[in-house]
């Protein structure tokens, strides 16, 4: 998924007045915290001159259009949908992060001793 392609599923689900730059870097900021947890560098916010791919896969994607509706419900103050979509996303993220652990465990080369 790329950063266009966020924005416009999130508006497609909620009607709002925040701009397309404010959502990019709504999204650029959730894909740098991504990255840390991946162990890489956070990507630089180059939007709109690059329209990048980012970093979380199908099909934990959605990600970033629920988060993208929680700002948006958070900055105009609908607090009842906010909590609602808040825990959806909370929800999503917690999936993908069990799928990220389960399928990028270390190599375990220990040596177990018994004393």
């Amino acid at each position: 998924m790329k950063v266009s392609e966020a924005i416009k599923r999130a508006d497609a689900l909620r009607m709002n007045t925040v701009s397309d730059e404010q959502k990019a870097a709504w999204v650029l900021d959730l894909d740098g915290q991504l990255a840390e947890m991946f162990g890489a560098e956070p990507p630089a916010n180059n939007w709109p001159e690059e329209d990048r791919v980012l970093l979380m896969p199908s099909p934990h994607e959605e990600i970033y259009q629920l988060y993208l509706i929680c700002k948006i419900d958070y900055y105009n103050q609908e607090m009842n949908m906010y909590a609602n979509d808040l825990a959806f996303y909370n929800a999503a993220l917690a999936e993908a992060k069990a799928w990220y652990r389960r399928n990028h465990r270390p190599l375990c080369k220990r040596n177990w001793r018994v004393m």
